[in-house]
């Protein structure tokens, strides 16, 4: 077995290079992480270009495990050292994986899914990924976001996500309006989530198709996409907090929404 000790190794180029959004495009791939969410990749079927592993961890019974589940010629070893260069994070746990992006197609999804979350450019890793795990745990539900939005297979998002980024299809629109025209016509009843509105969860009735529009952190839902979109409505809040974070707001969105939905 080689191993690779030096941190100038192309394959750790590579992986190094994959922190950047520009060349996550181009070749199409991301990084995941840590031995569970490895495991979880390999469990969902995802596309493993590398499986990046330390010697310290390589014989360890859950490390073997998704080894065997990975060709041999896709899966390299190399020192500690080399490993902690190549790694986002130091709780990366001695194995990192190199996936191709399961890029969805916007019409299969429109077309099999009744819940779509669309976020208005949310900017924030951190919260951008727990929207995709809030996804997957009220879905089955797509994922749509336009401009301005966070990288959604940067490092902190797929972290964030915990596994979800495996099973939550995403899309992207370069027209907001020109997306939501395509979404109310395949029968998709838009809401936009604001601040200050009056109406409530209460005061939506249950929907065969529903899109639900999540605003940017500090300036909420765009005027355009407000003033196209359905309805608005408002979390009502009984304490003196004027806001709640954007991935928590999001979460009890996702939620009540979800539930107009079930017959």
């Amino acid at each position: 077995m080689d191993i690779i000790k030096s941190k100038d190794n192309n394959k750790i180029k590579y992986v190094r290079n994959l922190n950047l959004k520009k060349f996550r495009d181009e070749e199409n791939a991301f990084v995941a992480e840590g031995i569970k969410f490895v495991d979880e990749a390999v469990n969902e079927g995802a596309d493993i270009k590398l499986l990046l592993v330390s010697e310290e961890v390589y014989n360890k019974n859950e490390v073997k495990n998704i080894i065997d589940f990975i060709d041999e010629k896709k899966t390299a070893v190399c020192t500690n050292q080399v490993f902690g260069s190549a790694a986002d994070t130091v709780n990366a746990q001695g194995v990192l994986a190199v996936i191709n992006k399961n890029t969805a197609d916007k019409d299969d999804v429109l077309n099999n899914y009744n819940f779509i979350i669309m976020c208005d450019r949310i900017q924030d890793p951190g919260n951008l990924g727990t929207i995709v795990r809030t996804a997957d745990a009220f879905g089955p539900a797509g994922l749509l976001l336009n401009k301005g939005c966070a990288d959604v297979f940067s490092p902190k998002v797929v972290r964030a996500s915990a596994g979800a980024i495996f099973r939550v299809p995403v899309i992207h629109s370069e027209s907001d309006l020109e997306f939501m025209n395509i979404m109310k016509d395949k029968g998709f009843y838009i809401v936009s989530t604001v601040v200050d509105s009056k109406y409530s969860f209460d005061s939506m009735e249950k929907r065969d198709k529903i899109c639900m529009v999540i605003g940017n952190e500090g300036r909420g839902v765009s005027r355009e996409i407000i003033n196209n979109s359905d309805m608005d409505l408002t979390i009502k809040m009984t304490g003196r907090a004027e806001s709640l974070n954007a991935s928590v707001a999001a979460g009890i969105c996702i939620y009540e929404i979800r539930k107009k939905l079930l017959k």
